[in-house]
């Protein structure tokens, strides 16, 4: 592989807590904002809550049904165990007949609804039905707090292009990104920073991750209504002045952004994170117009399109 060029820019000096020697291949973050780095593990259960609160919806709900199914099953095969006729109001017939009788059963169990027309006669069987209603107790009481905690984690919803765009700007160019924000509520003094992380060569020969702050045109708005398109201007005092984009890819070039402001619906502070690299960046294009009139002639933004854009010449 090609060495990279050396960037005479003075680099950030605080610790990002990246690394210097083992972040010099691949990249750091991911698309979606997550790092690309894998812990061990010292015990299983360390992120079972982390899971479960960003896990999609539609996962968490065939989980739901799940566990509330096989929970079911269990204790329904302990009614059979004990035997049938320790429920008291209901006829006895064949295993599947009794098996469904001491399924449902166990669901007004598990749920507290109790109907009343079957119930529990002996010492075994009123043992075994008030265990599941402490469990059904204690699981419901776990899945509302995870509901509320789902709910209530403050997340920004923002929609960023796809590539980053190496567009005229000025009397030169600049590197732009543009966001929109895709929630109703508003942000609120919303910031943003984008670090870029290169290999560079040390005098020994080998390589080290620096990282530098661009420098923004724009870097603070108060109010995050429409969208934005963020802006580096490539200039002399730019770490990116005069790299060609194979420049770029041979020091394996990451741009990684940071968004953050405050939610008007929660009063939360919320953010997000972004990663791009240079093979993800278009040179000699410029973004088309996303923001268009509704029937009301009210300002529309194109959400779908942010990433939307044309080649220059």
């Amino acid at each position: 592989m090609k060495r990279p060029r050396t960037i005479f820019t003075r680099p950030i000096q605080e610790e990002l807590g990246f690394g210097k020697t083992v972040t010099t291949a691949g990249r750091l973050m991911n698309a979606d904002g997550t790092f690309n780095v894998q812990r061990q593990h010292l015990s299983p259960g360390d992120n079972i809550y982390f899971y479960l609160i960003t896990m999609p919806w539609w996962k968490l709900l065939i989980l739901a049904v799940l566990s509330y199914f096989l929970v079911n099953v269990i204790f329904t095969g302990l009614y059979l165990l004990i035997g049938i006729e320790q429920l008291a109001g209901v006829e006895t017939g064949d295993f599947w007949f009794n098996f469904s009788i001491a399924y449902f059963f166990s669901t007004q169990t598990l749920t507290t609804v109790g109907y009343g027309h079957v119930y529990p006669v002996g010492w075994a069987a009123n043992f075994v039905a008030s265990l599941e209603s402490f469990a059904g107790l204690l699981a419901f009481a776990l899945t509302s707090g995870l509901l509320y905690g789902r709910f209530s984690r403050p997340t920004a919803k923002i929609v960023f292009s796809h590539v980053l765009l190496v567009a005229p700007y000025r009397d030169g160019q600049g590197v732009m990104l543009r966001m929109g924000n895709g929630r109703k509520s508003e942000l609120i003094e919303t910031e943003v920073q984008i670090l870029l992380a290169m290999n560079q060569p040390e005098a020994n020969g080998s390589l080290v991750r620096r990282f530098y702050a661009l420098p923004l045109e724009i870097s603070k708005i108060s109010f995050f209504s429409l969208s934005w398109t963020v802006v580096h201007h490539l200039n002399e005092d730019s770490p990116l002045w005069g790299f060609s984009p194979q420049e770029l890819v041979d020091a394996n070039a990451e741009f990684m952004v940071l968004v953050k402001g405050t939610d008007e619906a929660n009063q939360q502070l919320v953010h997000t994170r972004r990663s791009y690299t240079a093979e993800e960046m278009v040179w000699n294009a410029r973004f088309q117009p996303v923001i268009s009139r509704n029937s009301s002639g009210l300002p529309f933004v194109l959400n779908r399109q942010i990433g939307a854009y044309e080649l220059i010449g």
